[in-house]
């Protein structure tokens, strides 16, 4: 194929409107098709993008004009439109959760071998320069072999302008936030889980799980947690000078603000009240070019988007046999035997841009796909293990996972 990768775009909901404006300002990206039930969807993407439109995923798949499909559809379609991709020699970026169970996972990767095209599963904050710098420091060995490691973060999702339709397939935070915690620590920690034990929170009788905390044991004797509330009261970015999830400065107030927002629609049509509310915010009444907002909430006075550190999910702290380290908001803290030092961390791409850029090397270049389906499959089965462990308060054993492979590119 040519230097340029030919994407189309699978579901043009609230995630387009952040996934386009990472991707599209790569050269070596061409956003050439898009496919969406919503007619002004369609057409907003003919004028932003002039590409071709499609009313199913399945008839996007088909065009002779793509190379790959990225696909940001609802959870319980990652797997049908995955394979249909698939089927028509289209790699694939599909978003997480990879998939709703683990059959699902095995059929998508069976698919992907079938027809020789790659599948990257994406996105989790693995992908930033910070994890990623940290797992190249205990690849020097400098600080010895990880013993133990904890990750914990406290927002606002759960109080966000989001309907119980949109949370109930993922469990809430489980499996929508979950593979951002898992991952992290899968690649920190070696990749193979051997076992978890958890608890979810239920906290809120009108909303789907808000919270977990989980116990990871890893086959090599890492220790890890992996703590998240959605509730929107302790917010973790006060821990580190407020620096959002985005690299932005995070309000204060912010997680006060959605509560404040989400309590103001009450009543038996709440479900309708949020679906007309979230409909502002996806592609078609939005493109890629309108004003952002506040996670779905119009934002705070005075609250800037300009992303002027790296991303953060939350406190990550690493524990290894000469030293500890954790991210700083422009570097790695390591703390060694007396001393402490900070290891800056060159900007370099995250998120979308990264996923991106992964499958483009993995088909133009014909390098490994880091991320690929075996990875996504033991990811999401990390998270069922959390979903089951709290069901039946047993610790449950891992069967599906795989060792971190060179991270490096």
């Amino acid at each position: 194929m040519n230097e340029i990768l030919r994407l189309g775009f699978a579901g043009l909901g609230e995630a387009a409107t952040r996934v386009l404006p990472e991707i599209v300002r790569l050269p070596y990206i061409k956003v050439s098709a898009a496919a969406d039930s919503r007619p002004n969807a369609l057409k907003t993407f003919r004028e932003e993008f002039g590409g071709e439109t499609y009313p199913s995923v399945e008839a996007m798949c088909q065009s002779p004009n793509l190379d790959a499909v990225y696909v940001a559809t609802p959870h319980e379609f990652h797997a049908s439109h995955t394979i249909a991709a698939a089927e028509n020699g289209k790699h694939v970026i599909v978003e997480k959760p990879m998939a709703l169970s683990i059959d699902e996972c095995e059929a998508m990767n069976a698919a992907a071998r079938k027809h020789n095209v790659k599948l990257l599963c994406g996105h989790t904050h693995s992908f930033d320069p910070p994890i990623r710098q940290m797992r190249e420091i205990i690849q020097s060995g400098e600080l010895g072999d990880v013993r133990m490691i904890h990750t914990w973060n406290y927002n606002d999702f759960m109080v966000r302008p989001y309907t119980n339709k949109d949370l109930n397939s993922s469990h809430g935070v489980v499996l929508n936030q979950g593979p951002h915690h898992v991952d992290t620590l899968r690649l920190l920690g070696g990749g193979m889980v051997r076992s978890v034990r958890a608890m979810t929170g239920l906290w809120d009788a009108t909303r789907p799980e808000g919270a977990y905390t989980g116990y990871l044991e890893f086959e090599n004797r890492v220790a890890a947690t992996m703590i998240y509330s959605g509730y929107g009261f302790f917010d973790t970015a006060e821990l580190y000078g407020w620096v959002a999830e985005g690299g932005y400065i995070r309000h204060p107030e912010t997680n006060a603000h959605a509560r404040r927002s989400l309590n103001q629609i009450n009543g038996p049509d709440r479900e309708a009240k949020l679906e007309q509310f979230k409909e502002q915010l996806r592609y078609g009444v939005r493109g890629i070019h309108k004003e952002q907002v506040t996670h779905g909430w119009p934002g705070l006075a005075g609250e800037s988007f300009e992303v002027k550190h790296q991303k953060f999910f939350g406190l990550t702290l690493v524990s290894c046999e000469k030293g500890e380290m954790r991210q700083s908001p422009d570097g790695i803290l390591v703390y060694g035997d007396g001393k402490r030092w900070e290891v800056p961390v060159q900007g370099g791409l995250t998120g979308r841009a990264a996923e991106v850029t992964e499958l483009y090397e993995a088909i133009v270049h014909d390098r490994p796909v880091a991320h690929d389906g075996l990875w996504g499959e033991a990811t999401l089965e990390v998270c069922l293990g959390i979903l089951e462990s709290a069901a039946e308060r047993k610790e449950v054993y891992m069967s599906h996972q795989v060792p971190v492979e060179d991270y490096s590119r």
